[in-house]
Order: structure tokens, then C-alpha cells, then sequence
């Protein structure tokens, strides 16, 4: 736990005093990336089991593999603007990539891979709030980078409303339909089997549940990039092993949802495209009983 405290202080001192150079760097490096193979873009909302998925396809590809969270103008800027004016106050790397690759995209009319993966959006919420503690270190964080639980445990209740499937669904808008042309809420998904590929002119499209990754994606990666044999997940990024884990765990089991918001969550289009069977268990482990 030591080792992974050194490290995100070290990453927040760089991202923070040394941002420009990291874009100079990646710059130049983006001139050098060749489109030859066609480019697999894994392009997801936080926490959704991407990592995996990415380390995944680098290791085992010789096509460039890209992991954003924004691809569209207004994302990108957006999200640049929440990061600065937050307690961060520097822009993550993926928003330098997510950059420069739009970049290089302009001048492509080639094949392209899209990957993009969901998670139950409570869950996904609670876990993105962690994963971006530094949004609310000011508020949040004691020395050596220890939570204050009761503090965090208040300002994550006051986020978990209705809003974050309206945000999943506007994210699929801006980044998916937008960009592709590609509307999942319109696209049937069989969530027996839990992923969908959707082939549109020079795009590829695969959407995946996290739920079922280790089980779904040898299957569906397999069908989606035409391989001979299945291809097994490399989990990386557990929560559990973060410098946040404790925290996490005993906020995670003690949080709720009002029963208002949570209604709303449930009938929401996200919700019933993708986890229409989870309604049940969404309440018992979010419901505010």
C-alpha cells in the first residue's frame, strides 16, 4: 500500500508541474504512430473494467491500441475544464491522448475497432468516485493520503442521484452516436450473452458488460477482430488494491440511494436497455432501507 501511495504522488506532482512537457513528449511520439494496422480505441466510461481490456489487447496486437474516456471536441474540452478546475487542477494523460488522437483520426479513412464497455451505473459511480479522489483531495484527503471516510461518505451520497444515468446516456450520445453514428439504445442486446458488435461501413463496434468480462470477452473478441482461437482477460487496476481499498470497502457497504433517485435509475434507458434482470438486486444492495 506504501508503494501505491509513492506512486500516485508522484504521478499528481508530475501531472501537475510538468503537464506541458508530458503533452510536448506524446507530441511527438503521435508522429511517429503508424495506422497501418487498423487502430483498436477502447473508448468507455471510468471504471468499467477498460483497463483490463486495454493491457489485454496491447500485449497480445501489433495495432495501435488507444484507452480514452472522451474522443468527441466538446468531451475532450469538457472534461479538460472539470480537471482544471477541480482540486486536481492538472488534465490526466488520457485527455492528452484522446487529444492528439483526433487529431491523427482527421487525416485517417481506414478501418477502426471501438471498444466500449458498461458496468451497473451505481457501482460504476461509487467506484469512479474513488478512482478520482484527487477531484475532492482538498475535502476528502488527510495526511499521507488517507480518506476521511466520514467526509467522503457525505460528499458521495450528495453525488449518487438520479443524474449519473442521465450522464452514462449523454456519454453515449456525445462519443458513440456522434462520432460513429451508432445508437447502442437502438441496437438489440442480448443480455443472455451480454456484448454487442455492430459492423457500419469502415467501423467496428463492440460493447461489452464488465459484469461478465472474464467470461464474455475470449468469446467476443474473438468474433469481433476474427481470430482463430479465443483470447483470456488480463485483469489489471482492482480496486481492492488501491490506497483507497479500505475506505472504499466500508463506504461501499454502507451507502445508499434515496428511494426517489433510485426508481429513477431503475426505469432509466440505460438502465432497462442493459440491466433490465438486475432491478431486484440494484435494491437490495443500493435501496435505502
Amino acid at each position: 500500500m506504501a508503494k501505491a501511495k509513492i506512486k500516485i504522488i508522484f504521478r499528481r506532482f508530475i501531472a501537475l508541474y510538468f503537464n506541458p512537457l508530458v503533452e510536448f513528449v506524446y507530441r511527438i511520439k503521435f508522429k511517429f504512430i503508424s495506422f497501418g494496422k487498423p487502430p483498436i480505441i477502447i473508448l468507455t466510461p471510468g471504471k468499467v473494467g477498460s483497463s483490463s481490456i486495454y493491457k489485454t489487447l496491447k500485449s497480445e496486437f501489433k495495432n495501435p491500441v488507444f484507452h480514452i474516456h472522451r474522443l468527441s471536441a466538446g468531451g475532450v474540452e469538457h472534461s479538460i475544464m472539470q480537471h482544471l478546475n477541480s482540486d486536481r487542477k492538472s488534465r490526466p494523460l488520457h485527455l492528452i491522448v484522446a487529444k492528439l488522437l483526433r487529431e491523427k483520426l482527421k487525416a485517417y479513412d481506414g478501418d477502426l475497432y471501438i471498444i466500449t464497455s458498461i458496468r451497473e451505473p451505481i457501482s460504476r459511480a461509487v467506484s469512479a468516485f474513488f478512482q478520482n479522489t484527487d477531484f475532492y483531495k482538498n475535502e476528502i484527503e488527510k495526511a499521507g493520503l488517507n480518506i476521511d471516510q466520514d467526509k467522503a461518505k457525505k460528499l458521495l451520497s450528495e453525488k449518487l442521484d438520479a443524474s449519473i444515468t442521465d450522464k452514462l446516456e449523454n456519454w453515449f450520445e456525445e462519443e458513440i452516436k456522434r462520432n460513429f453514428n451508432i445508437d447502442v439504445f437502438e441496437e438489440p442486446f442480448n443480455t443472455s450473452n451480454n456484448y454487442l458488435i455492430k459492423r457500419k461501413d469502415d467501423i467496428s463496434y463492440l460493447l461489452l458488460k464488465m459484469e461478465a468480462l472474464d467470461e464474455t470477452f475470449p468469446i467476443a473478441i474473438k468474433d469481433f477482430l476474427d481470430l482463430p482461437s479465443t483470447l483470456k482477460l488480463k485483469n489489471t487496476n482492482i480496486g481492492s488494491e488501491k490506497h483507497y481499498s479500505k475506505a472504499y470497502r466500508n463506504i461501499k457497504k454502507d451507502i445508499s440511494i434515496n428511494t426517489k433517485d433510485l426508481e429513477k435509475i431503475i426505469k432509466s434507458k440505460f438502465f432497462k436497455k442493459f440491466y433490465p434482470n438486475s432491478t431486484e438486486l440494484v435494491k437490495q444492495k443500493w435501496g435505502d432501507t
